[in-house]
């Protein structure tokens, strides 16, 4: 009986064994799918904020032509009310409303961009979100897969290879983003 009780054993210690070397495979791939994805996960944070700087960087150009064209059209106004009717200032007030007009088709030009800026920087947080809640997935698989090792059961490793599946699904989910 004692060598039916080896073999048994034996038999359950291979079975283990195996069990344990597949979890560690899983916890490997998932070690990659974790890095990979934390990796883009980061790189879309920073291509959020360079682009929020760039947005900013266009919103203060587009005040500083909003001031100039401002400036212009007060100084066209200004000659105006002071013109005697002298061609020079004639002349000088048809320059300051031509100034202030490109001034405005200027600013126009640089809103747009800004708004374009604004537009990709909140694509890239899309992006950022998606790889942030894929890698709690990823990250709640790794340490299932740790529980599954430790207790030996079958069932938390599936539910840890279900946690991965959940989070590929939401990492791929960007694909439409791109």
């Amino acid at each position: 009986m004692s060598e039916a009780d080896d073999l048994v054993r034996e038999g359950a210690e291979e079975a283990r064994s195996g069990f344990e070397r597949r979890v560690a495979a899983t916890m490997a791939i998932l070690a990659v799918l974790f890095a990979v994805d934390s990796l883009f996960g980061h790189r879309a944070h920073t291509e959020e904020i360079l682009n929020q700087a760039k947005a900013s960087d266009q919103w203060a150009y587009y005040q500083a032509k909003a001031i100039r064209r401002t400036t212009n059209e007060v100084a066209a106004q200004l000659a105006q009310s002071l013109s005697t009717g002298e061609s020079s200032a004639t002349k000088a007030i048809d320059g300051f409303n031509q100034t202030a007009r490109r001034y405005e088709r200027e600013a126009a030009d640089i809103q747009k961009q800004a708004e374009e800026l604004e537009h990709d920087r909140d694509r890239q947080a899309r992006l950022a979100n998606h790889f942030d809640l894929a890698e709690i997935f990823f990250e709640l698989a790794l340490v299932t897969s740790s529980v599954a090792i430790l207790t030996k059961r079958r069932a938390i490793w599936l539910g840890s290879l279900a946690a991965a599946a959940v989070g590929l699904v939401v990492a791929l989910s960007v694909l439409p983003l791109l």
